[in-house]
């Protein structure tokens, strides 16, 4: 024991020495040459080397031949007496195997407090880098299945929009290629009933039924047209005042006048954001649907009036008609839904599907109460009238049906 030395700091000494030489992680050091001077038994577990080995080499035997211009810069930063934290680096174990390491190293000064070398900390990173390295794969798989799904929305979208062209496109000839014939047929119908009626007693019912069935189908193609036309059109919103929307229905249609059915406007109406030409659609089918489901006999009353809610407007077209059951509600909306047999009621099936589609385009709804017998009250909700400047709806290019 040298002279002065107090037997406590052996014994500190001793107690770190064997703090250092069972810690997990690899504690070595070096002097400033780069020589190996220490070796903890975590090192000789992590890269192979007994302190026999290793003590009196240069640490380069640990570096991999890509990272041995690592060192010198290392070396520079200990000399000015600086820490290197946590700098993730590989090295190379007495078999040739790479492992990634964390090092953390600090200068060792003398009593004088001169640095004469340095203390290294390594710790196997191993599986934190595979674990990193298998999520930058994950990732770049899953940005190429991203790149690759939206590669195939374009394409699908294409698809859809030259679809929605071509659908558009039999819409027109619908319009105008299928109407004329039928309308054709119609027309010289009535005039051999007109002019040879009294000539052809025997046909004068089949021309009838030629007739009816003409006007049927010209009706079933203009409502066809317009649930499509509906589907697909961009819609301007904009605040509409319903109260002249509706009066300039009721003198448009003969089943809506006083002679031949009762309309009362229950205002003021509150105004909505809508498009007018489809509102009109709606309000329309509602008005004819309210006059033409009554009992036989019994004239049509019809009352329309709005609900303010806290967002929207209820517009409401209560009658005094027939009345639907509760599975019958639950059909009425559908497209081609029929209740009641053509020769009772006339109609397509697409009058209510149109009202349901154009509100949904406006960005609200359509439903029913109703009572068998005791008649029904139809409505749209849509939201209430904005102050701003008018809106677009969301275009819709999906196929109708």
């Amino acid at each position: 024991m040298e002279s002065g030395t107090h037997p406590s700091n052996f014994a500190s000494e001793a107690f770190l020495a064997s703090i250092v030489d069972s810690s997990d992680d690899a504690i070595f050091s070096k002097d400033l040459d780069g020589v190996i001077t220490s070796w903890n038994r975590g090192a000789e577990r992590l890269f192979g080397y007994t302190a026999a080995e290793v003590i009196g080499q240069p640490v380069l035997i640990l570096f991999p031949p890509d990272r041995v211009n690592e060192e010198p810069a290392i070396l520079d930063r200990i000399r000015r007496g600086e820490r290197v934290a946590h700098y993730e680096t590989v090295r190379q174990a007495k078999s040739g195997r790479l492992i990634d390491v964390s090092l953390s190293i600090s200068p060792i000064r003398d009593r004088d407090g001169r640095v004469i070398g340095a203390a290294k900390i390594a710790r196997d990173i191993t599986a934190q880098k595979a674990a990193e390295r298998a999520l930058r794969e994950a990732q770049a798989q899953l940005a190429a299945h991203a790149s690759q799904l939206e590669a195939s929305v374009r394409e699908r979208t294409a698809e859809l929009q030259q679809m929605a062209g071509e659908a558009q496109a039999f819409s027109y000839s619908l319009s105008h290629d299928i109407r004329a014939p039928l309308r054709a047929i119609s027309g010289f119908a009535d005039i051999l009933l007109t002019d040879f009626g009294d000539r052809i007693p025997e046909g004068v019912d089949y021309l009838q039924r030629i007739a009816r069935a003409a006007h049927r189908m010209d009706r079933l193609l203009s409502d066809v047209l317009s649930f499509s036309k509906i589907s697909r059109q961009e819609l301007v919103l904009e605040p509409v005042a319903l109260e002249p929307l509706i009066q300039d229905i009721i003198g448009e249609r003969e089943e809506l006048q006083p002679h031949a059915s009762e309309i009362t406007i229950a205002g003021p109406l509150a105004p909505v954001q809508g498009n007018s030409p489809s509102l009109t659609q709606c309000l329309a089918n509602l008005l004819e649907n309210a006059v033409k489901f009554v009992a036989p006999g019994v004239r049509p009353e019809v009352k329309v009036y709005t609900v303010m809610e806290d967002r929207t407007v209820r517009v409401c077209v209560q009658d005094n008609g027939i009345g639907i059951d509760p599975e019958g509600q639950a059909r009425l909306f559908k497209i081609f839904e029929r209740l009641h047999p053509q020769k009772r009621y006339e109609g397509t099936g697409l009058g209510l599907a149109i009202v349901l589609r154009a509100a949904e385009r406006m960005g609200g709804t359509a439903g029913v109460t109703s009572t068998p017998g005791a008649g029904s009250t139809f409505w749209i909700e849509l939201p209430k009238a904005a102050d701003s400047e008018p809106t677009r709806a969301i275009r819709n290019d999906t196929i109708p049906g």
